[in-house]
């Protein structure tokens, strides 16, 4: 007993340690955070080397290096690198350096970082059971010299796109090869694994380096929703909202109902999920899967299923953008009078343009406790 109540004890006082330690950090501005890598599953990368750094251009992080970067653009990524201190000051800016197996090139930048906007949203934090801040930075690297870097928590948040310039001066050996004349069969080695469509660009001397400006395009929609036949009140619920974007971005730390039903600029969902309540007290919990074929979400699907669906939306939204003046439209779920099924639809007043195949999961939670 004396033994039970003295582990309860430390433990109490360990947390209470850990915790004012955060608290003293962040007044600091200082905060605990790791460094993530990935690059699109069709185009594989790997990084010589790069780091972040302070406003007097000291190292406060490295990025993870010496790995071929291919994985789902939104899913995977290289594993962490744990160095230095556990709390970091917020980067001014991040040098990186790389090599694009697709392209047979060596690319290198020198960003600086919006710090008064990655301060501000370290500072606000976020309010959710997940994660209580942001834990991590994602650097994802696509072909043409393009850089995004994301902030990881309970959301995904696209924090900076920069464009790196190709060099001429890195060398094979610099990725810890032995010798230069192993760069054709390595390159031969990688480009022959690649999906069929990565080759076919190869091949006609055309690397597609749009995908990742449309897919990052953000559009002024709101979410919503119609019962048919119905005249009572149907209401999306706080609980349990959440959205996966199409460009990489998540957002499932949300506190009000207002980012989905206000109409505001959001890239285009690839899953949006939410609980719904009628006046009656039935209750609901709806997935709409945008980004689904044929009932697989994106990160099991084929490389070429995913990008031909991806591909498929982004000149949806674009056309559909286009057609109502580039003003704010709506993402509009219809449901039927049963609530046994739904279709989707981009609508602007009495223009509507129904989005096709997509997947709607309807789960009637009434009766569950």
């Amino acid at each position: 007993m004396f033994n039970t109540m003295k582990n309860i004890i430390i433990s109490i006082l360990i947390a209470f340690f850990c915790s004012g330690c955060e608290k003293i950090n962040n007044m600091n501005n200082k905060y605990e955070w790791l460094t993530l890598t990935t690059a699109d599953m069709g185009y594989n990368m790997e990084i010589v080397d790069g780091s972040f750094y302070d406003n007097k251009g000291e190292v406060i992080a490295g990025i993870p290096s010496r790995q071929v970067l291919q994985s789902q653009w939104w899913n995977g990524d290289s594993g962490v690198m744990i160095v230095g201190e556990q709390y970091r000051p917020i980067p001014f800016g991040m040098k990186i350096r790389w090599f694009s197996y697709a392209e047979d090139k060596f690319y290198e930048g020198d960003f600086k970082l919006d710090y008064e906007k990655l301060s501000k949203l370290f500072k606000e934090g976020l309010n959710c059971k997940e994660s209580s801040n942001y834990k991590y930075f994602k650097i994802a690297l696509a072909p043409g010299g393009q850089v995004f870097l994301y902030l990881l928590g309970g959301n995904s948040l696209l924090v900076g796109d920069f464009l790196a310039k190709e060099s001429h001066s890195l060398q094979w050996t610099d990725l810890g090869n032995k010798s230069n004349e192993q760069r054709n069969n390595a390159v031969k080695h990688f480009q022959g694994e690649m999906p069929l469509q990565t080759q076919q660009e190869i091949s006609e001397k055309r690397i597609n380096t749009q995908i990742w400006k449309d897919i990052n395009l953000h559009y002024p929609w709101s979410y919503t929703f119609k019962v048919a036949d119905f005249n009572n009140s149907f209401e999306l619920k706080k609980q349990k909202m959440g959205v996966d974007y199409i460009n990489g971005e998540e957002a499932w730390c949300i506190s009000e109902i207002d980012y989905l039903t206000k109409s505001s600029p959001k890239a285009i969902p690839m899953e949006i999920d939410g609980k719904f309540e009628t006046s009656a007290g039935r209750k609901f919990t709806i997935r709409v899967y945008p980004g689904n074929v044929n009932g697989q979400e994106p990160k099991m699907q084929p490389y070429e299923i995913r990008r031909g669906r991806e591909q498929e939306l982004v000149k949806l939204f674009k056309d559909f953008y286009e057609k109502v003046g580039k003003k704010d439209f709506e993402i509009h779920l219809k449901l039927s009078p049963d609530f046994k099924t739904g279709k989707v639809y981009l609508k602007k007043d009495n223009i509507e343009q129904e989005i096709p195949k997509v997947q709607v999961d309807i789960f009637d939670m009434t009766f569950d406790q």
